[in-house]
């Protein structure tokens, strides 16, 4: 923003200013880039500052690598044989090296730097690397050596000069961990965490191989092998390391869907049960339409915001045969993250369809005809849906908005299980078993129109038996103008 002298100037000549800028004749015009000319000092100054950290920065890994290399021996050959030397070596060059290069070709033009930045340094492929980091480990387990011992020079008893650092201890952990070897690849990263030292803190944010993401790769680790705690708590370390320059989301992500997985697992086990609340109520709906006030539904209230409710004896035996009957033989795999199998069934596909078509439209008072056809899904011993939230936020708020905006979830149980398959609600933290006959339905948008995280629902895995679920997703415009508010 311009200084206050400067308006004052630019105020003065405003009026006497003609559209046409002459610097060679204009002590106006070319008084106007001395203006200019404060930016420019003040741009520069801001880029020299930011050139000296990027020399810094660079010297710090000069003098790092310059120790090594005056640690060689005569003999190449003889100095590489140490697996502690060699693999580190092998790292740099295909891992550190090409950061490096990457960081020396930002702003640089012809000058004695472009020899440093056009090194091609393709011939270390990630096969090299793999098969570098192979063979460290099959040396490790040939002679039992202890990773500690081996980070900190010392092979079959004897100590080296040599170690490895808290970078080359990282990224055994994570080829560990690509091999699915959870366990081993966690030690590795314990001793990453030993080895790293203060004063190459800012070398190690460069090559991402700073603490935050350390402790990032540890709790994916233990995410995988289904340590909830132990992730959780690798995640929160890995926050309180973050700078500004690393990237977050992730983690928050993962450590927000943790918090959930770990209220999920305590509702699948009955820990959470219904909530008992003065304002929620067991009551004979009627709503909506006047025949329901000559055969209205039994609704049970669990939450007002976001609505949640379970219809009881809302879906006859028939009914519940009829879905059934209509899917079995054409059941669909709808992929394997799913682990279960479903399959759609159209509106009008019978009489009882018709009329269950009729019934949930009016026990939600929304309209159905922009809806997803009911899908059926068999969930068979282990079968489950994983912690969901089935409405998406659409870009834009301007009708017609797409069928994946769905304003509310319907969930009819066709059949009994005998253990497992609870209804869950993580965020709202209660679980619950539901019956046959019955229909869960909830909104999964706020008051606002709103894709609302409060009513991400999963269903627990079937221990014992099998459970028919039928599904209504309703979308289309205008819902959120039909959809009781609730303050």
């Amino acid at each position: 923003m311009p200084s206050p002298i400067w308006l004052l100037f630019l105020l003065g000549v405003a009026t006497v200013a003609s559209d046409k800028v002459d610097y060679a004749t204009s002590t106006q015009d070319i008084a106007s880039l001395l203006q200019m000319e404060d930016e420019l000092i003040g741009y520069m100054r801001q880029y020299v500052q930011k050139l000296q950290h990027k020399i810094d920065r660079m010297r710090n890994v000069q003098e790092e690598w310059k120790t090594r290399r005056e640690q060689m021996q005569t003999n190449p050959e003889q100095y590489v044989a140490n697996p502690l030397i060699s693999y580190p070596l092998m790292l740099r060059m295909h891992v550190d090296a090409p950061k490096w290069l990457e960081l020396a070709r930002q702003d640089t033009e012809k000058n004695p730097l472009q020899k440093l930045v056009d090194q091609d340094l393709t011939g270390v492929t990630d096969t090299d690397l793999q098969n570098a980091t192979r063979e460290l480990l099959r040396l490790q387990d040939a002679y039992s050596l202890d990773e500690r011992d081996m980070a900190n020079g010392k092979l079959c008893g004897k100590q080296y000069e040599s170690k490895l650092s808290a970078a080359d201890c990282l990224a055994i952990g994570t080829h560990l961990d690509d091999l699915k070897h959870g366990n081993q690849g966690c030690k590795w990263l314990n001793i990453s965490l030993e080895q790293y030292e203060e004063h190459m803190d800012p070398v190690y944010k460069i090559l991402k191989t700073g603490r935050f993401h350390i402790w990032e790769k540890m709790g994916n680790i233990l995410l995988e092998m289904d340590n909830l705690n132990g992730s959780q708590s690798a995640f929160k370390k890995s926050l309180e390391w973050a700078t500004k320059e690393d990237d977050t989301w992730l983690v928050n992500h993962l450590l927000e869907n943790l918090a959930y997985m770990a209220v999920h697992e305590d509702n699948c086990r009955g820990k959470n049960i219904l909530p008992v609340k003065s304002f929620l109520r067991c009551r004979y709906s009627t709503e909506g339409f006047p025949f329901l006030r000559l055969a209205p539904f039994k609704l049970e209230q669990l939450s007002l915001e976001p609505f949640v409710g379970i219809y009881h004896d809302v879906i006859s035996p028939a009914e519940q045969d009829d879905l059934i009957k209509q899917t079995q033989s054409r059941l669909e795999d709808r992929g394997t993250h799913l682990k279960f199998v479903e399959a759609a069934v159209e509106n009008n596909a019978s009489n009882y369809m018709i009329r269950l078509h009729q019934r949930i439209q009016d026990m939600t008072g929304l309209e159905l005809g922009e809806s997803e056809p009911l899908m059926v899904s068999k969930f068979g011993i282990e079968d489950q849906h994983f912690i969901r939230l089935d409405c998406q936020q659409p870009k834009s708020v301007i009708e017609p908005f797409p069928k994946e905006y769905r304003a509310a979830t319907v969930l009819l149980y066709l059949t009994d299980v005998q253990i497992g398959g609870f209804a869950s609600f993580p965020a709202l933290e209660f679980g619950f078993k539901p019956n046959r006959g019955s229909a869960l339905v909830w909104h999964n948008m706020d008051s606002s129109g709103n894709c609302d995280i409060r009513s991400l629902q999963a269903t627990c895995p079937v221990l014992l038996g099998t459970q028919w679920v039928a599904t209504k997703w309703i979308s289309g415009s205008g819902q959120w103008r039909r959809k009781p508010c609730r303050k």
